[in-house]
């Protein structure tokens, strides 16, 4: 089974360096044109199934790709990790507002749960669901249009700890290929467009 793993298009948030995952924001212009490069890219593939995140910039980076027609499986677990009360505040903000609870949070990054969100081990245990399932599907080609934290915990998956969530970059708009046979996930390709 071939996983082609894209992360949606650059949105506004994006560009102003925001955290926020549960936030709902649009692709931004420059997100459009990533997401019509890999619609190119993926012109030729063939697609059994197709399951994208709940947001809205999903969504539309799927439209993009695949066309208005398209069908996929909306599944929440490929949501980003809610950053609760950081949501859609840039770093500076977080630290101004909210000290002791970032001071708690990078002293356990792992664990920590934000207030009103979400922890990354949390996040990660929804990927881990979902793969688990996903390895069920009788499929050659699937896609997911997701978030770059579920595409790090993706990652980390594979190979078994969530301590390399770190060690991977996730752009927006990169298209990964990971691959499960004979009982064994891989990663196969990071493209970075």
């Amino acid at each position: 089974m071939n996983i082609y793993l894209v992360r949606h298009g650059t949105t506004k948030s994006n560009e102003e360096k925001r955290y926020y995952g549960a936030y709902d924001s649009e692709l931004a212009s420059s997100g459009i044109e990533e997401a019509k490069i890999l619609k190119e890219k993926l012109k030729d593939i063939n697609f059994d199934s197709v399951y994208i995140s709940s947001k809205k910039r999903c969504n539309e980076t799927a439209r993009i790709i695949l066309g208005k027609d398209f069908k996929c499986k909306v599944d929440p677990r490929l949501d980003e990790r809610n950053f609760g009360i950081f949501e859609n505040k840039t770093y500076e903000e977080i630290c101004k507002e909210y000290s002791g609870e970032v001071k708690a949070w990078e002293e356990d990054w792992k664990n920590y749960k934000i207030p009103l969100g979400e922890s990354a081990v949390e996040s990660y245990l929804r990927t881990e669901e979902f793969f688990k399932m996903i390895q069920n599907e009788k499929a050659e080609n699937v896609l997911l249009i997701t978030h770059g934290g579920f595409i790090r915990n993706s990652y980390c998956y594979i190979l078994k700890s969530l301590e390399h969530f770190w060690k991977f970059s996730s752009k927006n708009g990169d298209l990964s290929i990971i691959k499960y046979e004979y009982g064994n996930w891989y990663i196969d390709s990071i493209t970075h467009i």
